[in-house]
C-alpha cells in the first residue's frame, strides 16, 4: 500500500483518495448552486464574480483530482460529468472582465 504525506502524517493513499473524492463532489455541489444562480441572472452584476468563483472552483478540483490514483479518477470524473460538460458547454468560452 502507498503512502502519501500529509503535513506530518503520513496517510494511506486510498484514504487520500477518498478525501480528495469528497472534497470534489462537495465542490460539485456548490457549482451547481453557482450555476443556477448564473442561470437565473446571465447579464446581472455577480455573473462575473460568480463565473471566477466557479472556474477557481474547477481549477481546485481539477488540481485535487490529479493527486488521486488512476481508478479513484475515473470514477470522480464520470460522477463529475455532467455537470463539467454542462458548465464547459455553457461557460467555457464566456469571457469576463476583472
Amino acid at each position: 500500500m502507498s503512502h502519501k504525506s500529509n503535513d506530518s502524517h503520513t496517510v494511506p493513499s486510498q484514504y487520500q483518495d477518498v478525501l480528495h473524492s469528497r472534497i470534489v463532489q462537495n465542490n460539485v455541489v456548490r457549482i451547481e448552486e453557482h450555476l443556477e444562480a448564473m442561470q437565473r441572472d446571465p447579464h446581472g452584476l455577480e455573473f462575473g464574480p460568480w463565473k471566477r468563483e466557479v472556474d477557481e472552483i474547477w481549477k481546485s478540483s481539477f488540481e485535487r483530482i490529479n493527486q488521486m490514483g488512476e481508478s479513484s479518477q475515473r470514477s470522480i470524473l464520470e460522477s463529475i460529468r455532467e455537470t463539467w460538460v454542462t458548465y464547459i458547454t455553457h461557460y467555457g468560452a464566456v469571457e469576463v472582465k476583472s
